[in-house]
């Protein structure tokens, strides 16, 4: 029965058409558009007459379903396609400390001491030195590939109001893009500096590594930074900051002695490196480095350009298969900058320079051992020496020059978990005045640390 209906259905509407199209020729000619809407015209009312429903009913429905099919469309054409999933990749890292501490006698600076000074013991504690930072992978650029780093402490400095012992103000301490080849590297920004880089282990001194001012220059400094290294060679050369240790100003930016020179530092370094020492399947090196830069004096009776130079050996090396000694040792002179002269570098009236401005001269080291007793317990027990010259240190007008100064440091370090450490750090501070005399300071810090 649906068949026969069908055909005859079919064959009404076949005979309208023909019959529509005889008569749309003779009155408009062969016009495509006129006969294909005449055929429609024809179809609706043929169903309609078939259906016996009214002509609208159909209209309306049509006219619907072009308008949805019509909303779909725009629809479709406004979404935007999906994007695609970016090849960066941003991971945020940091490490809180928490550090409790103890000085038996007066210091320069109480919660990470660099020598000792008049003055009675004291008890605090401080989470300043908690480090955050994010680092950028997942970058490629002229065939290497590119890393960001960004990295902040609170350790630099105190607001001036009554409780602001608790509220340490937010350092720079790394921001820095770096692109690695096969074999080269290029650092642009702000790093840890090529000449002297080792540091000693502490978890008491972190926003001032252990041993500073008592044998280890050290300093984060802006820099344009080249490296080369194959398996058993590591070269670096830098164009760094020309930071000379005599920055003042609190918040504009004023040329410092260095700067005023008008000439940057430049530091070099040439290191042996193994991945595996003397089969003991542990890292290893040995580096010599070198830096240079001038500071230019410049007073009412004054104008001298003062050398600021060094010369360090470093040192990383297992001595067997869980001890490792690791140190640096220096000399030079006006390198204040790095903390280093006990953080002296210019004698302003100078004997020497006969009552000028004149470079001290210094030299000093330090070195630790670190055992480790087990996987999550090592013991660290560390010497540093910064000794300088006394003939540089005589002056026309009477100062209390910083002689001599000594740091012994024994503790341990115990891992909990991965991410949670906790230690316990006793040192010793001896540091020799030239007018008030020696001076002695115990330092005793329990730290607990989380990183992230």
């Amino acid at each position: 029965m649906r068949e026969r209906c069908l055909a005859t259905m079919n064959s009404l509407i076949a005979k309208q058409i023909a019959t529509s199209t005889t008569s749309v020729q003779a009155r408009h000619g062969a016009c495509p558009t006129t006969i294909a809407m005449k055929h429609l015209s024809v179809v609706m009312k043929t169903v309609c007459s078939w259906l016996r429903l009214p002509m609208a009913a159909i209209a309306s429905g049509l006219w619907l379903a072009s308008a949805a099919s019509a909303q779909q469309g725009t629809a479709q054409a406004a979404s935007p396609p999906a994007a695609e999933a970016s090849p960066i990749k941003v991971t945020p890292y940091g490490t809180l400390y928490f550090n409790l501490f103890d000085n038996s006698a007066g210091t320069n600076n109480a919660d990470v001491p660099l020598w000792s000074t008049p003055g009675t013991g004291n008890l605090s504690a401080s989470a300043r030195q908690t480090r955050l930072g994010l680092r950028v992978t997942g970058v490629t650029a002229a065939h290497a590939a590119v890393t960001a780093v960004v990295e902040a402490d609170f350790f630099g400095g105190f607001p001036a109001v009554g409780i602001g012992d608790n509220m340490g103000v937010v350092r720079v301490r790394l921001a820095n893009v770096r692109l690695d080849w096969q074999h080269t590297s290029l650092v642009i920004g702000q790093d840890w500096m090529v000449f002297a880089p080792a540091n000693p282990v502490s978890l008491a001194a972190a926003g001032i590594p252990l041993m500073a001012a008592t044998g280890n220059p050290w300093a984060r400094l802006p820099q344009v930074r080249g490296e080369w290294h194959d398996r058993v060679v590591l070269l670096q050369g830098a164009v760094l900051a020309p930071s000379t240790g005599d920055f003042t100003s609190s918040y504009l930016a004023q040329p410092a002695s260095g700067a005023s020179s008008e000439m940057p530092f430049l530091q070099g370094r040439a290191a042996l490196v193994s991945s595996n020492w003397r089969g003991l399947k542990r890292p290893a090196s040995i580096g010599v480095s070198g830096q240079y830069g001038r500071a230019r004096i410049v007073s009412t009776t004054t104008d001298r350009t003062l050398d600021a130079r060094g010369v360090a050996v470093d040192w990383s090396v297992p001595i067997v298969s869980r001890v490792t000694l690791t140190g640096e040792a220096f000399t030079g002179r006006n390198l204040a900058a790095f903390q280093a002269g006990i953080f002296q570098g210019v004698n302003p009236d100078s004997t020497i320079a006969n009552g000028g401005p004149g470079a001290i001269e210094a030299r000093g080291g330090w070195t630790q051992v670190v055992a480790s007793v087990h996987a999550r317990l090592s013991l660290q027990a560390t010497y540093g020496l910064d000794d300088p010259r006394d003939d540089t240190l005589t002056s026309v007008s009477r100062r209390d020059w910083r002689l001599r100064n000594t740091a012994t440091a024994i503790g341990f370090i115990h891992k909990l978990s991965p991410q949670l450490s906790w230690s316990l750090e006793d040192r010793r501070l001896v540091t020799q005045f030239a007018v008030t005399g020696r001076r002695t300071t115990n330092h005793i810090n329990l730290a607990t640390t989380f990183t992230f």
